[in-house]
């Protein structure tokens, strides 16, 4: 073999590297939205199973003392873990079809007491469109 002949040398050509390079970015573009779009419906299906839970023991806290709950924190007795109950960060969807960004930390009681909420919306505002 001569010296400073290459033809031996194995590798990838320019030409299949921008191939597989445009591929993947072609891969990436459909599945980050699809991604997204997944993290925010868990989200809201998180959000509405906790706003049921609590709505639940809002109405067993009622039956049995009588009044409505203040905050969240009185409902210990009929939640496990109560101080543990947040919601998650991130994006949610509404029924109206809008989405919201999750900024609050708690859940709060609604005025009047009868109903648990996530950032002033109630459990019949989370969901898909009917």
């Amino acid at each position: 073999m001569r010296k400073g002949v290459l033809s031996d040398q194995q590798g990838f050509t320019l030409l299949e590297m921008l191939l597989v390079v445009s591929i993947v970015s072609v891969l990436a573009a459909v599945a980050v939205p699809r991604f997204n779009n997944a993290i925010m419906l868990a989200n809201t299906a998180r959000v509405q199973s906790d706003l049921q839970v609590l709505n639940s023991a809002i109405v067993l806290y009622q039956a049995e003392k009588g009044s409505y709950p203040t905050e969240i924190a009185n409902l210990g007795d009929y939640v496990q873990d109560i101080g543990n109950v947040k919601p998650p960060k991130g994006t949610c969807r509404l029924k109206d079809g809008s989405t919201i960004d999750i900024t609050e930390t708690d859940y709060k009681i609604a005025e009047g007491g009868q109903e648990a909420t996530c950032q002033g919306k109630k459990l019949s505002e989370f969901g898909r469109k009917d």
